[in-house]
């Protein structure tokens, strides 16, 4: 258990609250944190997990560390941040569901659970770490409240530059004026007060300077780092150098399908899909042979700037390690990687329909929408546009869907663990959460997990676990494996026992907000993901005993997070409050 603690330098007592304390022991040299999330990457985008784009950085770091192949999210952005830093199910801490989801199903707002931000109350991973004398710093996308009481400056950061919103022109348009009110576009803010970003500048690269800003030591300051760097690429919209772009020029003349099929069998190669498993993924939602040569272009101009953005992640990752390794803290930095959700699969009409609830007038949308017709214009500063879902689901790989779906590919995203004392070119394949980073992150710095009540126990509630014992190269240690993995939002279900999972869901995944009463009713759908990763293969009436399993834990899993199981229901039909079995 221990192990790999020793290995980074554990000794002797750290002035700090009794009951913060881990053990008996804590790190003499605790370790430096590096915590980096990209926003909507695909599981298969980076070359470490079957890619073609060259992310030579972060497959290196990958290379030499630990790689989670079910490593597991909430279906999108805020709900994964919250469980990201406090350790708990989202809507334990607010973030049942989108702030900007509250504007389609009203009926949640005032909801416990449902405030659409993180709770003030809620332990955060830079709360503990900084009161146990760590510097906590964060750059990049925040999600998780619009006012200073729900800034990351209260929730324990003593540095930050955040973008509030979840999504915003990569080149620094269309942000809002210091102090102005209401849900506008882009709005950021420093250390809890207005800011003004750089406009011009490509996002990847300023967040990762403002954060080499921010990891400068004063004089005589000698605290181990926590440093959160939230990336929003490679997030809508899809903008990118223009170098990078050319970079790419000609590489997805084969539409989504072909991309899908490469990456597969890539993956295979590397050895982390099960040969079990179906050599493509669910297929395509982009019927290539049927497109015009125009759209066709346009398509493949998306992808290639898609592609771009990946790119500058690497190299700015890369700009962070070398600034690291110069300094000396490289060696005993702790390096956690993963994206915080499924591929964006939303299409460009979703999108300009989800612009204006987000504060973009009429006239802004067409100024933006007129730019996409051209080609050559796309991924330059004045185009917004998305790669849609045909890219999204090819990238997913063989999983089914993306963000959004409770299906494996809106939950199961690429991450990797490397570092300081972490063991080198390990493949981890048994189901790990996002929220396990809470407590791990806590025991490598030598300090007592506040979830871990007894109280908490007693109840029989689930809580992260810790990976120390994994990332330990160790053999003779093991981490117990996670019983049962739950998950709802915007009332898309699914629940994870060993390799059964259920998923209550309408047919392909379309929302189940809103009452249906034609032959795409909601119901549970049951797969096991041994044999059928894709979740084309539903079992329910074959092993109708474990699906009423799964279902009973779903329930208990709702009732233990205080989740919303069902939206009221239209005039004339009965409000369904208990899941389907069926």
């Amino acid at each position: 258990m221990h192990h790999l603690l020793n290995r980074i330098g554990v000794a002797c007592l750290i002035a700090v609250l009794p009951w913060f304390v881990y053990g008996v022991e804590v790190a003499e040299h605790r370790p430096n944190f590096l915590l980096i999330v990209a926003d909507d990457l695909a599981f298969t985008d980076l070359g470490a997990f079957g890619g073609e784009i060259a992310t030579p950085n972060l497959d290196a770091l990958a290379a030499k560390g630990v790689t989670l192949t079910s490593f597991y999210t909430a279906p999108t952005c805020s709900p994964s941040r919250a469980m990201l830093l406090t350790g708990q199910d989202a809507h334990k801490v607010g973030l049942g569901t989108m702030a900007e989801a509250l504007h389609e199903f009203p009926f949640l707002a005032g909801q416990p659970g449902y405030e659409g931000h993180l709770d003030p109350q809620a332990s955060t991973i830079a709360g503990q770490l900084s009161a146990a004398g760590y510097r906590t710093m964060m750059v990049g996308k925040w999600h998780l409240g619009f006012t200073p009481r729900y800034s990351p400056k209260a929730f324990g950061f003593q540095k930050s530059f955040v973008l509030l919103q979840g999504g915003a022109d990569h080149f620094g348009a269309d942000q809002a004026e210091p102090g102005e009110k209401g849900r506008v576009p882009a709005v950021y803010q420093e250390d809890g007060a207005p800011a003004r970003y750089p406009a011009g500048s490509y996002s990847t690269e300023f967040y990762t300077a403002k954060m080499l800003e921010y990891l400068e030591r004063k004089p005589g300051d000698e605290r181990p780092f926590f440093a959160y760097l939230a990336y929003t690429a490679p997030h809508w919209p899809v903008q990118a150098p223009e170098n990078l772009i050319d970079k790419y020029k000609g590489r997805y003349t084969g539409g989504p399908e072909v991309l899908q099929q490469a990456r597969v069998a890539r993956l295979k190669e590397l050895g982390l899909l099960n040969e079990k498993l179906l050599a493509t993924g669910p297929g395509s939602l982009l019927d290539w042979d049927k497109l015009s040569a125009g759209e066709r272009a346009l398509s493949e101009r998306t992808m290639e700037v898609y592609a771009a953005m990946v790119d500058s992640l690497d190299e700015n990752v890369g700009r962070e390690l070398a600034a690291l390794k110069k300094s000396g803290e490289l060696e005993n930095t702790v390096i956690v990687f993963l994206s915080d959700n499924g591929a964006e699969g939303l299409a460009q009409a979703g999108l300009e329909g989800y612009l204006g609830p987000m504060g973009y007038s009429a006239d802004r949308i067409a100024q933006l929408t007129a730019a996409n017709a051209d080609p050559e214009k796309i991924g330059r500063p004045g185009s917004f546009i998305t790669y849609g879902p045909g890219w999204a689901q090819a990238s997913t790989g063989p999983f089914r869907l993306f963000k959004g779906a409770t299906n494996e590919g809106g939950i199961r995203t690429p991450a990797f663990v490397s570092g300081a004392g972490v063991g080198e070119g390990r493949i981890y394949s048994d189901p790990v959460s996002i929220r396990d980073i809470f407590p791990t992150l806590l025991e490598l710095a030598g300090l007592r997990n506040p979830l871990a009540t007894d109280a908490t126990q007693a109840a029989n509630l689930p809580t992260g676990i810790s990976w120390a014992a994994m990332l330990d190269d160790d053999p003779t240690t093991e981490m117990p494996p996670h019983s049962v993995l739950g998950w709802e939002f915007i009332f898309r279900r699914a629940i994870r026992q060993g390799n059964w999972k259920a998923v209550f869901s309408r047919e392909g995944g379309v929302p189940v907000g809103q009452h249906d009463p034609g032959a795409n009713r909601p119901r549970w759908r049951l797969y096991n993901l041994s044999e059928d990763l894709t979740e084309l293969h539903d079992l329910a009436r074959e092993h109708p005993a474990v699906l009423e399993g799964l279902v009973g834990n779903w329930n208990r899993y709702a009732v233990a997070n205080g989740i919303v199981v069902a939206p009221p229901a239209p005039t004339g039909h009965t409000t369904q409050t208990r899941p389907e079995t069926q």
